[in-house]
């Protein structure tokens, strides 16, 4: 695995692992101490992409918890799917939910304020996709790729997946 797809979606805390949308967005707020005002920083939930809602638990002040409303999961780091999923042809996932998760990761990476080519993206990961590769490693090489591109400065292109 790509260690930018790593660190900015599959490891980090505010993208849901599971459809790799932001789930926690960075607030600044107000904080007084003695006669000036201070600014700090936290995560909290994105407010459209989560819901809160009760689920079960152990006990019962454990059971209300912060969901995913796109996929349904509990925490960032919950993935119900796996590279199977994808490659069965009898399931109803495959081209069409990889197009959505790189929509995805594309969205995410730009909201973090990652500069990426999109074409170059998009390009990266229907080529690995197309040669089989685990998503994971589609959507690494992708984010890697674009990364460069963007670098380069080629700029940034409208893409339809």
């Amino acid at each position: 695995m790509n260690d930018a797809y790593e660190e900015h979606l599959f490891d980090a805390s505010d993208v849901c692992r599971n459809c790799l949308r932001r789930i926690r967005v960075e607030r600044v707020d107000p904080v007084r101490s003695g006669m000036g005002v201070e600014y700090e920083s936290h995560m909290t939930r994105h407010d459209r992409h989560t819901e809160v809602d009760y689920g079960p638990a152990e006990s019962v002040t454990d059971q209300q918890g912060t969901f995913c409303t796109h996929c349904g999961t509990e925490s960032a780091f919950d993935r119900i799917w796996d590279d199977v999923d994808f490659s069965d042809p009898e399931l109803p996932l495959g081209e069409e939910r990889f197009r959505d998760l790189a929509k995805n990761a594309m969205r995410a990476l730009e909201a973090k304020g990652v500069s990426i080519d999109r074409h170059a993206f998009a390009t990266a990961a229907l080529s690995n996709w197309d040669d089989h590769r685990p998503v994971d490693e589609c959507l690494g090489a992708a984010t890697e790729h674009a990364i460069v591109v963007a670098a380069m400065g080629s700029g940034e292109q409208a893409v339809t997946l």
